[in-house]
C-alpha cells in the first residue's frame, strides 16, 4: 500500500492527559446518559474520552480545519441596533498550520478517532480539495484501505456573484470521505429520493419502489436540493460562525449510519449544527471544539430548541472566552427571591464605533442568561434561563426556594459577541 510521508512524521508525541472539568448541567441527568459538549482542542479532548468511550461510538462526522490558509471570523448581530449597523467580526479560528503541520495534526486526531469507534463504526471526513487528498491516503493508512467506503461529492450550489469571476474552473463541491472501521459498515441505512408527481416507467407503468436510491453525488440535481446555506442569504439556521454546514447535509449522515441511541462524536462541532441534528434524531452525543465561539453557538441552538435531552458544558483547559463586567441584585420577599440584572458591559474585544453607536441599552449585548439558586461552588446548575426570542430578554427571574435558610445564587450571562460573566448573590431566605 502506499504510503504518505511529510515532514515530522512518526515523532514521539506524548498524548496529553487531561481531566474535563464539568463548568455547566443543564437538565437532571439522574444517573443516565447526559450529552457533552466540550471546549477544547481535539488533541486533549480525545485522548481525555478513551478511558469511557473506547470502541463505543457509532459515528463520527467531523469537517475540520481544511487547511486553506486563512482566518474565519464570527459575525455577531446587535439586536435592536438601527438598521445598517454593521456586525461585530471576532476572530474565530485560524486555519494556517501548513501541509506537514497540519498532516501531524490530523494524523494524531484520526488515530484516537479510530480507538473511540465500535467495530463497524463509520467516520465521514468532511473537506475541500486542500487537504482530501492527503487525508484519503493518511487514513487508508490508520483505518486500513479496505475500510474506505465511498467518496461523497457535495455540490454547494448554484455560482453567482464574486464567485463567478474566478479564472478557470469555477469550484462548487467539497468531499466527504466515508470509511467503517473493520471494513464493513455495522449501520447503514440506505435512502430514497421520492419519485415527482406524474414519474411513470419507460413502458407507462408506475414505479414500483420507493424513489431514486441517493448517489455519491449530492446536491446534483432539482430532486435533491441541498443548497449550502452560506450562499442562501435569508437561511433561518444562519447563526453567524463561518463555515456552517447544513442541518439537511448531517442530518443525511446521521440517519444512514447511525441508529436512535447511538453516540455520534463531532470533534469541530463549530456551529452546532450535529449536536442539533443529533438532538433531534434521538442520538447521544458527544461535541467539542477549540473556539469558545462554537460553545457558545451551540449551547445558544441547544437551549432554543423545545426540550433538548440533558447535557453538559466541559472544559478542557482551553483559552477562556472574553468576559464582561456584570451587575446584579436579588430581592427576597419570604422565600420568594427575584433576581434582576442591572447592567453588562463587555471587556476585552475590538468593538467598531459605529456598531457601539447602535447600542442605546445595555441589554442589548446579552443573548441570554441563567441563574443557579443553590450554587454549591462546582459546576453551575440553571434553575432559570432566559434566551433572546423575537427580540426581546427578560431581565428578571424568580424563584421560590423549598425551605428557608442562606443561599448562593449563581447567574451567568452569555452576550452576543460569544464572551461570558458570571456574579454570585448571597440570599437569605426567611
Amino acid at each position: 500500500m502506499a504510503e504518505l510521508v511529510w515532514k515530522g512524521k512518526g515523532r514521539a508525541r506524548r498524548a496529553r492527559q487531561v481531566s474535563l472539568r464539568t463548568d455547566e448541567v443543564y437538565g437532571d441527568r439522574n444517573g443516565v446518559w447526559c450529552n457533552r459538549l466540550v471546549h477544547g482542542a481535539v488533541e486533549r479532548v480525545l485522548p481525555a474520552l478513551l478511558h469511557e468511550h473506547r470502541g463505543k461510538v457509532a459515528l463520527v462526522y467531523i469537517d475540520p480545519p481544511f487547511d486553506t490558509g486563512g482566518s474565519f471570523d464570527y459575525r455577531a448581530t446587535i439586536p435592536g441596533a438601527p438598521e445598517g449597523t454593521p456586525r461585530v467580526a471576532i476572530p474565530a479560528y485560524e486555519d494556517a498550520r501548513g501541509l506537514d503541520a497540519w498532516l501531524t495534526w490530523f494524523h494524531d486526531a484520526a488515530v484516537v478517532l479510530h480507538e473511540l469507534l465500535s467495530t463497524g463504526g463509520s467516520l465521514y471526513v468532511h473537506l475541500d480539495a486542500h487537504a482530501a487528498h492527503y487525508a484519503k491516503v493518511l487514513l487508508d493508512e490508520v483505518f486500513g484501505a479496505d475500510a474506505f467506503q465511498r467518496e461523497i461529492v457535495w455540490r454547494i450550489g448554484w455560482v453567482s456573484g464574486f464567485k463567478s469571476r474566478a479564472r478557470g474552473w469555477i469550484r462548487n463541491h467539497d468531499t466527504l470521505l466515508f470509511y467503517a472501521k473493520g471494513g464493513r459498515p455495522a449501520t447503514f441505512h440506505k435512502e430514497y429520493i421520492p419519485y415527482p408527481d406524474g414519474y411513470v416507467r419507460r413502458d407507462g407503468s408506475p414505479p414500483r419502489g420507493p424513489g431514486y436510491p441517493i448517489e455519491d453525488v449530492w446536491n446534483g440535481s432539482e430532486l435533491d436540493r441541498m443548497d449550502s446555506i452560506q450562499i442562501m442569504s435569508f437561511s433561518g439556521e444562519k447563526v453567524g460562525y463561518p463555515t456552517q454546514k447544513n442541518e439537511a447535509l448531517v442530518s443525511r449522515v446521521v440517519r444512514a449510519s447511525s441508529r436512535p441511541g447511538d453516540l455520534v462524536l463531532d470533534g469541530f462541532v463549530g456551529s452546532g449544527t450535529t449536536a442539533v441534528v443529533a438532538e433531534r434524531l434521538g442520538r447521544r452525543w458527544i461535541a467539542c471544539d477549540v473556539s469558545p465561539l462554537a460553545i457558545h453557538a451551540t449551547r445558544r441552538r441547544l437551549l432554543t430548541l423545545p426540550t433538548p435531552a440533558p447535557f453538559v458544558v466541559e472544559d478542557a483547559g482551553g483559552s477562556p472566552p472574553s468576559g464582561g463586567a456584570l451587575r446584579a441584585h436579588a430581592e427576597v420577599t419570604g422565600r420568594s427571591c427575584t433576581l434582576t440584572l442591572d447592567g453588562y458591559s463587555p471587556r476585552g474585544r475590538a468593538i467598531p464605533a459605529e456598531a457601539r453607536a447602535g447600542v442605546t441599552h445595555w441589554s442589548q449585548w446579552l443573548e441570554g442568561w441563567c441563574v443557579d439558586w443553590e450554587y454549591d461552588g462546582g459546576a453551575l446548575r440553571p434553575g432559570s434561563r432566559a434566551w433572546r426570542t423575537r427580540g426581546t430578554l427578560a431581565l428578571s427571574a424568580p424563584h421560590v426556594h423549598d425551605r428557608p435558610g442562606r443561599y448562593l445564587a449563581r447567574v451567568k450571562v452569555f452576550d452576543v459577541l460569544g464572551g461570558t460573566a458570571a456574579r454570585t448573590l448571597r440570599v437569605h431566605v426567611a
